[in-house]
């Protein structure tokens, strides 16, 4: 039994959408502002978590042990193949990246007992997304940026910047 994600926050957990931007020129500041910001918008999250249900749901009883919630296992998805990661490098970032665990939701305040994943959990949960449920949540990811992000430049032309 899988859930979306969990709306009633625990004592010391840290909002997702207050998880900070950072500089940073790897990348990771870009990509935790981008999933921070598609979680805000409910209508493309909810596309996101549509696809990903119709595939690991379907089907399925809503009986048994809960499972890695959804938009947990949709971040750390994008996170591998956005920042090309092993399974073990993934498991270090799930576990001890602060930005990560933020945009994930399992962040807590330091008075409070910290929630990890197992190298397994995260190999068998990962490992259940391929490459057309992939296309499909790209596809919104996509129209996502060219709807909510890049709005503000539609009808502009598009001009390359010289020295």
């Amino acid at each position: 039994m899988r859930k979306r994600f969990e709306p009633q926050l625990a004592i010391g957990q840290l909002l997702i959408e207050d998880t900070p931007t950072p500089r940073s020129r790897d990348g990771m500041a870009d990509l935790v502002i981008a999933l921070r910001e598609l979680y805000k918008n409910q209508s493309y999250r909810d596309q996101v978590l549509d696809i990903l249900e119709s595939i690991l749901i379907k089907g399925k009883s809503q009986t048994g042990r809960p499972g890695m919630d959804l938009w947990r296992l949709f971040v750390l998805a994008q996170l591998r193949l956005s920042k090309q990661l092993s399974y073990d490098e993934l498991h270090l970032q799930a576990n001890y990246n602060k930005l990560v665990r933020q945009v994930m939701g399992v962040e807590r305040t330091s008075d409070f007992e910290e929630i990890t994943f197992a190298y397994q959990t995260i190999v068998n949960n990962v490992s259940l997304l391929d490459n057309k449920s992939i296309q499909q949540i790209n596809d919104v990811i996509v129209s996502f940026g060219q709807g909510e992000v890049f709005k503000k430049k539609r009808g502009g032309r598009l001009t390359v910047k010289s020295r």
